[in-house]
This record gives C-alpha cells, sequence and structure tokens, in this order.
C-alpha cells in the first residue's frame, strides 16, 4: 500500500513539473519548449476546436499563442480525476471583441508517461452569462 502511495506522489509531482514547464514557456512565447512538451498524438482541444498531434499543436502555438502575445496569470489550480486545471487571467495582443475582461480560461490537463497528452482550454464563465461569448465566428465554406 505504502509503494503504491509513493509512486502516486512521484507521479504528481512529475505532472505538476510538466504543467509548470508549459506555464513557464508559455509566458516567455518559447514555442520550442511548449511544443516539446505534448507527446506526437496529443489532442488540444481549445474553445471547442480540435488540434491532433504534435505537429498540428506546433502550428496552433504558433499562430495562436505566440502570435497573439498570450500571457497567463495562475489564479487557482486543482487536480479531479487525474486531470490536473489551471484556471488562469490570459492577456495579449488578440481581439477581445465579445470576451470578458479578464479573460479567466480553464486549461484542462491530461499527462501520460511525463508528457501533455491532452490539453482542453475552455472559457471560465459565471452561470448567468450568455451561451455564446466568442468575438470570432468560423465560416462555413
Amino acid at each position: 500500500m505504502r509503494d503504491q502511495a509513493d509512486q502516486t506522489a512521484k507521479t504528481a509531482k512529475k505532472d505538476a513539473h510538466v504543467i509548470a514547464s508549459f506555464l513557464s514557456a508559455f509566458n516567455r512565447a518559447d514555442a520550442g519548449v511548449m511544443g516539446t512538451l505534448f507527446r506526437e498524438d496529443a489532442l488540444v482541444n481549445d474553445q471547442l476546436r480540435d488540434f491532433w498531434g504534435r505537429p498540428a499543436i506546433e502550428a496552433w502555438i504558433s499562430e495562436e499563442v505566440i502570435s497573439d502575445n498570450l500571457r497567463i496569470k495562475v489564479l487557482q489550480t486543482f487536480e479531479h480525476y487525474c486531470v490536473s486545471t489551471v484556471v488562469g487571467a490570459v492577456t495579449g495582443t488578440f481581439d477581445a471583441s465579445g470576451l470578458p475582461d479578464p479573460l479567466i480560461l480553464n486549461l484542462h490537463f491530461s499527462i501520460f508517461d511525463g508528457q501533455i497528452a491532452r490539453l482542453f482550454i475552455l472559457l471560465d464563465r459565471q452561470a448567468d452569462t450568455s451561451p455564446d461569448v466568442r468575438g470570432r465566428r468560423q465560416k462555413i465554406a
């Protein structure tokens, strides 16, 4: 029983290190480090848009994190059923039309073998906000 508790503690510490490395690289705009923290077959879901695999994730990092000068101030962290959540205030040079101020996002991390397997990013909305607060809408071709 003690061995299992020790292993769980080691895994939690390693997972926290991966997430801390991601957040540090995010705030330094270090796309190279951010990309290496993801598994080859990882999934990023950013506001209900899927980016599968490291090449797509690296493009997402470049086009949406780096180019918009995103930074995050961590407000809260917690774990629930092996998913680590970071709640943070995000700033940058993106078009904030229609977005709440401050912009608070929930980053839900799933770590597998020391790398990010899944990252889901969702707007932290209060119950009384409208269902669609995003300023951008995707065009249907």
